[in-house]
């Protein structure tokens, strides 16, 4: 046999031989992960999921992973037939745990939990887990949305202990609607029980919050996303707000 053809030959052999232990060592990238770290073998969504999908229509939208067991949270599904006959409640994205949670009766799923009060209209607020008291959120709440801006300003600041400071590019902060009415939330966190060691997993997927407002308090919020940084604070029954100030480093460091 010529030589050319038995080098060609060899050459795809040593391709191939080497093709197969990349696949191999890839595939088994998870598995090195986790090794010495306790496991758990639960339900993963690797596809997005819409609001109102069966649990029997899931199909290869998720999969079992092992995922570290100390950041499983309490209601994740080990068995599909946990939620069998249920339907998501909110839009699930790929990458988080499959939760019992957030699936309930067909006929609540289809339809908002909370109705939008007369002579509102809605809007939706993509964010993340730390602008909303760690993207533990549900229809329902009501929340107070607190804004950050950065000014101009070189007036210098009596710092005490330290003299004077120059707060060039200062922020300014301030509380701009209260009693904001929560009519429906996509991804985010449920409540999960705390482990051993006193903790919560972290949620690192990002939200959607759909807020109830007037019309006059749907611009003033549209302006506030454009302009500066929100964070969402999750009230309650009692919260008082009149204590909201234009807050800015002379005020904190006066």
């Amino acid at each position: 046999m010529n030589r050319r053809i038995v080098a060609a030959f060899v050459a795809a052999a040593l391709a191939l031989v080497a093709f197969v232990s990349i696949f191999v060592y890839v595939r088994n990238a998870d598995t090195r992960a986790l090794n010495g770290v306790q496991a758990k073998k639960v339900y993963v969504v690797v596809n997005p999921v819409s609001k109102g999908t069966l649990a029997e229509s899931l199909g290869s939208s998720v999969q079992l992973a092992e995922v570290p067991a100390k950041t499983v949270p309490a209601q994740a599904v080990y068995d599909l037939n946990q939620i069998k006959s249920k339907a998501a409640s909110v839009d699930l994205v790929a990458g988080e745990v499959l939760l019992s949670s957030r699936f309930v009766d067909p006929a609540v799923a289809s339809q908002d939990t909370v109705a939008v009060p007369k002579g509102m209209e809605q809007m939706s607020l993509l964010l993340k887990p730390e602008q909303i008291r760690g993207g533990v959120v549900q229809s329902g709440d009501t929340i107070g949305v607190v804004l950050t801006i950065k000014i101009k300003d070189t007036a210098p600041v009596n710092v005490p202990g330290i003299g004077t400071a120059t707060m060039d590019g200062d922020f300014l902060t301030k509380q701009i609607l209260s009693k904001v009415l929560v009519t429906r939330v996509q991804g985010g966190t449920a409540p999960a029980a705390a482990t051993s060691g006193g903790t919560t997993p972290l949620s690192t997927a990002s939200l959607i919050v759909t807020v109830a407002l007037h019309t006059s308090d749907i611009e003033k919020l549209a302006w506030a996303q454009s302009a500066g940084t929100l964070v969402l604070a999750v009230e309650n029954t009692s919260t008082d707000d009149s204590t909201s100030q234009y807050t800015n480093g002379k005020v904190v460091l006066r």
